[in-house]
C-alpha cells in the first residue's frame, strides 16, 4: 500500500514537470514570436543619408495672434547635409488673416526647405475651398461639406511658405456645387484667398436635376438642364467674393447658343451657385451672342455688356444688355435687326424660352421683308411679350408696345418705293397663334404720313388709329378714328373716321366728312376717295360749295355755286361730278334742280336728267319795237327815261322744266328736251327741245375800281328757241308754231315753221307764214306768202 501510494506520487510529480516545462517553453516561443512581430514591423533602418527622422511636423504662420494657416505632416525625415525635409501625409489648412476661411490643401508627400521655408509637392495635390462657418456647419458631414466646396487636383505644387502663395504649371482640374473645369496652371494665395488659373481654362456650368421651381403637370414638358460650357485664356477665382473672372478671349456655349467676349465674369451665391454673368469687352472682342440653329433661324445680339441672371438651380432667368445693344435674326421669310442703348430679356423658368424683352433708348426695330417690303419702328422704350409654348414647342409672340410715343415706317417694294409713316403715343402690336402680326393699334395724336414719287405727301390727324397687317410685314388697311383730318397737296378732308386702303388705294371718310380743295368743299355721312383713278364718292346729305367762280365748271353768277344731292360721284382728274338723287344747284338768282347733275370742269357743261327744274333771270329789256302807223315793219328804239335808268329793275326770272338739260357756259347756252316748258309771271313757252340763251349782265363795279378787275356778271336769259311743236302762252293770247323764239331785249316772239297761228280769245285768230308778237302791246307782225303785214288790236296790258 504503501508502495503503490508512493509510486502514485511519484506520477504526479512527473506529470507537474511535464507541464512546467511546456509552460516553460510556450513562454520562451512567444517571446521570440514577438520579437519577430516587432523587428517586421520596425520601421526600416535610416539611410545612411539620413540624420533624422521624426514621428510628426507642425508649424503655423500666426498674423496677429490670428493663425493665417497651419502645415501638419504625419511624418518628417531629415537628410544629411540637405537643406530639405520629407514631409509624408501634409496637411496645409488655411484660414486667412480675419479667419473666415478653412481652405485644405492635401497631398502624400512633399519637400520641405527647412531655411526658405518653402514646400514642393510633386504627386497629387488636392485643395479643397471652404469657409470657415461652411466647415463648422458640416463638421461631421462629408456629404454636406461636399456642397459647399470648392476642389481642385493638380500635381507639382510649390507652396512658399513667407507669402501663402500655392502655385503649379501642371494640368489642373475643379469642381464646384454647379460644375467643372480644367486648365493648365495655377496660382493660389493663401492670404488672399484667391486662386488664378493661368492658361486654357475651360469648365462646365450644370443645371440642377431637382427643384420644386420645376413644373410637375403631367403634360408639361421640361427640357433636359442644359449644360454651358466656359472657355477662356485665364481665370481669377476669390473664395471670399465668389467670384470667377475668365480672361479672354473667352466664350461660353449653351445648346445652339453661343457667347463670345474679352471677358466674362461668373458671381457664386453663398451655396455656390452660378448668380450672375458679366460679359464685357470692346472691338473684335465686343460681346456677342449667335445662335447655331439651322441657317433660316441666325440670331446675333451684341452690346458693350451683357449679363444674364440664374435661378438657385441654375437656369437663365434674365438676360441684360447695355450700351450700343444691335441685334440681328435671318429666317426663310425675313431678316430683323434691333438696336437700342439697353435691352433686358425675362425667361420662362426651365423653359430656357423667352418671356418679355424691353428695349429703352433710342430703340430701332427693322423689319425687312424678302419680297422688299419693309418696316421700321423708332422710339425711346418697346416690350416684347411672348407665350409659354406648349409640349415641345417654341413660344411665339403674343403682344409688342412702346411705351413711349413711337414711328412705324412702311417702305414698299419697287425702284419707286413709296413709304407710310404712323406715329402716335403709343403703339401695340397684337399677333396671330402663328407669331405673325397681324394688327397694330395706335393710342393717342395718331399722326401719318405717306410719300411716293411724282406725289404729293398725305398726311392724317386722329386720336387713335388701327392698322391690319399683311403677312408679307407690310399693311393691308388703316382706321383712323376720332377727330380725323386728312391733307393730300392741296386736298384736305375731316371726318370722325377713316379708312385706307393700301391694295386698292382708297380712302374713306364717314361721319360728318368734309373734303376740300383750292376752290371747292363738300360735306356728306360718307366720302370715299380712290388715289390711283382720282374717283370720288359721297353718300348722304351731299353739300358742296364751289367758291372759284371763275375756274368752276359753270358761272351762272358772280357767287359760290352750291350743290346739294344724295350721292356724289366725281374724278379729280377728269373733272367730272356727278349728283345723283335730289340733285340741286344754286348760284346767285339761278336754281337748278333734278334727279341728277352732271359737272364737266374741262369743257365747262353741266348735264341735268330727270324732273329737271329751272330758275334764270332774263335780260332786262333794252328797248321796246313797235310798228309803223302805215302798217310796214319797222324797228323803233324808245330810250327809256333817265330817271328810269337809276331806279333798280325789277328781276325778271324765269322757270323752266324738262326731262334734261345740258348746259354749255362756253356757248352760254342752255339745251332743253322732253316736256319742254320756260315761264316766266307774263308769258310761258312749252316745246319738245328748247334753247335757252344766255348774255352776262355787266358786273358790278365797286367805287373806285376798275371794270377790268371785277368779276363778270350773271348769266341772264336773253333767248329762248323751241322746236318740233312750241306753243307760247301770254295773257289771254296763245300761239303754236313748229319753231318758236322769244327775244327777252324787245319782249317779242317770232313763231315760224308748219302752220303758226296765234289765237285771241277777244280778237280771234291770226295765221300766216311766220307770226311776231310783242309782250308789251297787242301789235302782230304777219309774215305771209302776200307779204308782211301789221295788225294792231290797240289793246295795251298795263
Amino acid at each position: 500500500m504503501l508502495r503503490s501510494e508512493a509510486a502514485r506520487y511519484a506520477r504526479w510529480s512527473a506529470i507537474v514537470a511535464l507541464v512546467l516545462a511546456a509552460v516553460t517553453l510556450l513562454a520562451y516561443v512567444r517571446r521570440d514570436w514577438v520579437r519577430h512581430v516587432e523587428k517586421k514591423n520596425a520601421p526600416p533602418a535610416a539611410p545612411v543619408d539620413v540624420s533624422r527622422q521624426s514621428a510628426g511636423l507642425n508649424f503655423k504662420k500666426v498674423d496677429q495672434k490670428q493663425t493665417v494657416f497651419e502645415v501638419a505632416a504625419s511624418k518628417s525625415i531629415e537628410f544629411k547635409g540637405k537643406d530639405a525635409s520629407l514631409l509624408e501625409d501634409v496637411r496645409i489648412t488655411i484660414f486667412g488673416k480675419a479667419g473666415d476661411r478653412h481652405d485644405v490643401i492635401h497631398t502624400r508627400s512633399c519637400q520641405y526647405g527647412r531655411e526658405n521655408g518653402g514646400i514642393e509637392c510633386s504627386g497629387e495635390v488636392q485643395i479643397d475651398l471652404m469657409s470657415a462657418a461652411d466647415a463648422r456647419r458640416t463638421e461631421g458631414h462629408p456629404e454636406a461639406a461636399s456642397a459647399v466646396t470648392t476642389r481642385v487636383e493638380t500635381r507639382g505644387v510649390k507652396f512658399d511658405r513667407a507669402s501663402g502663395l500655392a502655385q503649379t504649371d501642371q494640368r489642373v482640374t475643379f469642381a464646384f456645387p454647379s460644375g467643372n473645369g480644367e486648365a493648365m496652371g495655377l496660382e493660389y494665395k493663401s492670404e488672399e484667398g484667391t486662386v488664378r488659373l493661368l492658361r486654357d481654362v475651360q469648365f462646365t456650368l450644370k443645371q440642377s436635376t431637382v427643384s420644386p421651381a420645376r413644373p410637375k403637370a403631367a403634360n408639361s414638358s421640361v427640357p433636359v438642364p442644359q449644360e454651358v460650357h466656359v472657355k477662356g485664356s485665364s481665370l481669377d477665382f476669390g473664395r471670399d467674393s465668389r467670384l470667377l473672372r475668365l480672361y479672354g478671349p473667352a466664350e461660353a456655349e449653351a445648346g445652339a447658343e453661343r457667347l463670345t467676349a474679352g471677358e466674362i465674369n461668373l458671381s457664386l451665391d453663398k451655396d455656390f451657385h452660378a448668380s450672375t454673368l458679366v460679359a464685357s469687352g470692346t472691338g473684335a472682342n465686343r460681346p456677342a451672342v449667335t445662335s447655331q440653329g439651322a441657317p433660316e433661324q441666325q440670331m446675333k445680339v451684341e452690346a458693350d455688356t451683357l449679363t444674364a441672371h440664374f435661378s438657385p438651380e441654375g437656369a437663365v432667368t434674365r438676360v441684360d444688355a447695355a450700351g450700343s445693344v444691335h441685334g440681328t435674326r435671318a429666317s426663310a421669310a425675313e431678316q430683323d435687326s434691333a438696336s437700342s442703348e439697353y435691352g433686358s430679356l425675362d425667361l420662362w423658368p426651365w423653359l430656357g424660352r423667352p418671356k418679355e424683352v424691353n428695349l429703352n433708348g433710342n430703340v430701332q426695330l427693322r423689319t425687312q421683308g424678302n419680297g422688299g417690303e419693309s418696316r421700321l419702328l423708332r422710339t425711346n422704350a418697346f416690350r416684347m411679350e411672348f407665350s409659354k409654348g406648349e409640349s415641345n414647342e417654341t413660344g411665339k409672340v403674343q403682344k409688342a408696345e412702346t411705351l413711349a410715343p413711337g414711328t412705324m415706317e412702311w417702305t414698299d417694294a419697287g425702284v419707286a418705293s413709296a413709304k407710310t409713316k404712323l406715329q402716335a403715343d403709343k403703339l401695340v402690336m397684337d399677333f396671330a397663334s402663328s407669331g405673325k402680326a397681324r394688327q397694330l393699334q395706335a393710342i393717342g395724336n395718331v399722326q401719318t404720313e405717306r410719300a411716293a414719287t411724282g406725289r404729293p405727301v398725305q398726311t392724317a390727324t386722329a386720336r387713335n388709329g388701327k392698322v391690319e397687317l399683311a403677312s408679307t410685314g407690310g399693311w393691308s388697311q388703316m382706321d383712323l378714328d376720332g377727330d380725323v383730318k386728312l391733307k393730300d397737296g392741296d386736298r384736305s378732308g375731316q371726318g370722325a373716321h377713316a379708312v385706307f386702303v393700301r391694295a386698292s388705294q382708297i380712302a374713306t371718310l364717314t361721319g360728318n366728312a368734309a373734303a376740300r380743295d383750292a376752290s371747292t368743299e363738300t360735306h356728306a355721312q360718307k366720302i370715299i376717295f380712290a388715289q390711283a383713278s382720282g374717283d370720288i364718292r359721297a353718300e348722304g346729305n351731299v353739300r358742296s360749295t364751289d367758291f372759284a367762280a371763275r375756274s368752276s365748271a359753270v358761272q351762272l353768277a358772280p357767287a359760290a355755286a352750291n350743290i346739294t344731292a344724295d350721292t356724289l360721284q366725281a374724278n379729280s382728274k377728269a373733272g367730272r361730278a356727278l349728283y345723283s338723287g335730289h340733285a340741286r344747284l344754286w348760284q346767285g338768282d339761278s336754281v337748278l334742280e333734278a334727279e341728277s347733275i352732271e359737272l364737266l370742269r374741262d369743257t365747262r357743261v353741266l348735264n341735268a336728267a330727270g324732273n329737271v327744274r329751272a330758275v334764270f333771270p332774263q335780260a332786262a329789256p333794252q328797248a321796246a319795237e313797235t310798228s309803223s302807223a302805215g302798217g310796214q315793219a319797222a324797228g323803233v328804239l324808245i330810250p327809256t327815261s333817265t330817271n328810269a335808268a337809276q331806279t333798280p329793275a325789277k328781276k325778271h326770272l324765269w322757270h323752266a322744266s324738262s326731262g334734261t338739260m345740258t348746259y354749255s357756259d362756253k356757248e352760254g347756252r342752255a339745251h332743253l328736251e322732253q316736256n319742254v316748258v320756260v315761264q316766266s309771271a307774263e308769258q310761258r313757252m312749252r316745246a319738245p327741245s328748247l334753247d335757252l340763251y344766255f348774255t352776262r349782265a355787266a358786273p358790278a363795279v365797286p367805287s373806285g375800281a376798275k371794270a377790268a378787275n371785277s368779276a363778270a356778271g350773271a348769266q341772264q336769259i336773253s333767248r329762248a328757241v323751241g322746236t318740233g311743236g312750241v306753243i307760247v302762252e301770254q295773257g289771254g293770247r296763245k300761239a303754236t308754231a313748229e319753231h318758236g323764239e322769244y327775244i327777252a331785249a324787245s319782249g317779242k316772239f317770232v313763231m315760224s315753221g308748219g302752220n303758226p297761228t296765234l289765237y285771241d280769245g277777244s280778237a280771234g285768230t291770226t295765221t300766216g307764214r311766220q307770226l311776231t308778237f310783242y309782250l308789251a302791246d297787242d301789235t302782230i307782225i304777219v309774215d305771209s306768202e302776200n307779204g308782211s303785214r301789221t295788225l294792231t288790236k290797240h289793246r295795251v296790258e298795263k
